[in-house]
């Protein structure tokens, strides 16, 4: 046995389930015995006792210069861990209409509607999986499947017997990570006017007309305008539809958890929990999206944008080299705020070091009854506080804000036409002016460096 083990060894994978034979430099005796319970007595000294392939260790014994080392001689079975669950609906969610040779491009939305009591969509269950054992025999435990954290909203009931989402009233199918709800429709049969008034709605709301200046509309599920949006305010918990543009005069703003869909943004704020398709031009404005902004047919001109993902144009300047800025990967807004309470925070960091030093000379004084003296430490000790205290309340705005909105290493900004003079792209904390106007150009970041590529 221990003339063997001067030839071969046993070596163990990280993972416990594969044993290997290997064979030393040293030539073979002659006289050595080469048998299977041999091979079978050196896995056995390292505890292996699961997943011997015998048959690979008879081939071993009865020709050795056949065989390659190392060669596997016992093998565990991997755990197989549980499929996750996962949910198939059965209705058509697209709200796009089919872009047809007669399509009209004020057509930009379709409400997926339901009837009480129609089936929305089924859930598959997780697996459980198999557990898998090592080459010591030793049971390797699998993961469960994750179920689909997929809830009845509002509208909707879940039925336990059949593993399905069902509607409990007549309305629009809305869905996200987290819900499947059915939003009643609150319809506008013309442009909004004091005899409405301002609009807050838990479904969506739908206005065949426009919203002129200074009315708000609040809407739980989507919002579509079958005119224009003036300087007004518009907040949906989906998305929001404007056929034609938004003319925010510098103070209207419109806000979507969801997608925004829009003809042309002209000095007005966007923000969008997805992502901005503009079918024409979006001027002197500053929009924010979580992935994506669109504006393929159009141009950017003026303001900021900002985008995790991607911004895409056909031209972005113009030949008067108004300035244009695109941020990729980061909200410029929060970034700028973080920026400021920094700089605060830093110096309030600067004034309580030198109200402490200030209250360590005055704590050394010898003449600590003197009046002034002690109406002087009681001033030092309450700005300190007070220094402390605003510290701790910047600490916690920090914390809340998060100018993250993407990846800015997976960013990109596409321009089919003019990338003109005087834009600048900032790629989270990195920064490029354009000074040359191009044309078919890509913009990503690599290697902590801007890079222009032409498409």
């Amino acid at each position: 046995m221990g003339d063997l083990q001067n030839y071969f060894y046993i070596n163990i994978s990280n993972d416990r389930l594969h044993a290997s034979l290997y064979r030393t430099d040293k030539p073979i005796d002659g006289d050595l015995e080469l048998t299977e319970n041999g091979i079978i007595n050196i896995l056995k000294e390292k505890k292996v006792c699961y997943g011997v392939l015998h048959d690979t260790i008879r081939l071993i014994v009865s020709d050795l210069s056949v065989v390659e080392f190392p060669v596997i001689v016992a093998r565990g079975q991997l755990a197989q861990h549980g499929e996750n669950g996962t949910i198939t609906y059965g209705l058509n969610f697209d709200t796009e209409f089919e872009k047809t040779a007669d399509w009209n491009f004020r057509d930009v939305m379709r409400i997926p509607s339901v009837q009480k009591g129609q089936r929305l969509a089924t859930i598959t269950m997780p697996g459980d999986g198999k557990n898998g054992i090592d080459i010591f025999g030793k049971e390797i435990k699998a993961r469960p499947g994750k179920p689909v954290l997929v809830k009845a909203g509002k509208n909707v009931v879940y039925h336990e017997q059949d593993h399905s989402f069902y509607a409990t009233a007549e309305g629009q199918v809305s869905i996200n990570p987290r819900s499947i709800q059915v939003y009643e429709v609150y319809q506008i049969n013309e442009t909004l006017s004091m005899k409405d008034g301002n609009l807050d709605f838990v479904g969506s709301i739908v206005i065949h007309g426009d919203v002129p200046t200074g009315y708000t509309v609040k809407a739980g599920g989507d919002i579509k305008i079958y005119g224009m949006v003036e300087a007004a305010t518009l907040i949906a918990g989906g998305s929001i539809f404007i056929s034609e543009g938004f003319a925010g005069l510098r103070k209207g703003s419109i806000k979507a958890d969801g997608n925004i869909h829009v003809g042309y943004i002209n000095q007005g704020i966007a923000h969008a929990g997805d992502d901005i398709y503009v079918e024409r031009s979006i001027l002197h404005s500053e929009c924010t999206a979580r992935c994506h902004i669109y504006c393929q047919k159009g141009n950017i001109i003026g303001g900021i944008l900002s985008a995790g993902k991607s911004v895409e144009a056909k031209d972005i300047g113009n030949r008067m080299s108004t300035q244009t800025e695109i941020v990729l990967g980061v909200h410029k807004r929060m970034m700028d705020k973080e920026k400021e309470l920094s700089a605060e925070k830093a110096e309030l960091l600067d004034t309580r070091k030198k109200l402490t030093v200030l209250g360590e000379k005055m704590q050394n004084q010898r003449d600590q009854q003197n009046p002034k003296v002690r109406i002087t430490m009681l001033r030092q000790r309450n700005s300190i506080n007070q220094t402390i205290e605003k510290i701790a309340r910047i600490d916690e705005q920090l914390s809340q804000l998060n100018g993250q909105i993407g990846s800015e290493t997976e960013a990109k900004l596409s321009v089919r036409g003019y990338l003109y003079s005087n834009t600048i792209v900032t790629f989270g904390k990195y920064k490029r002016k354009i000074n040359k106007t191009t044309k078919n150009v890509q913009m990503r970041l690599e290697q902590n460096e801007i890079s222009l590529l032409s498409l």
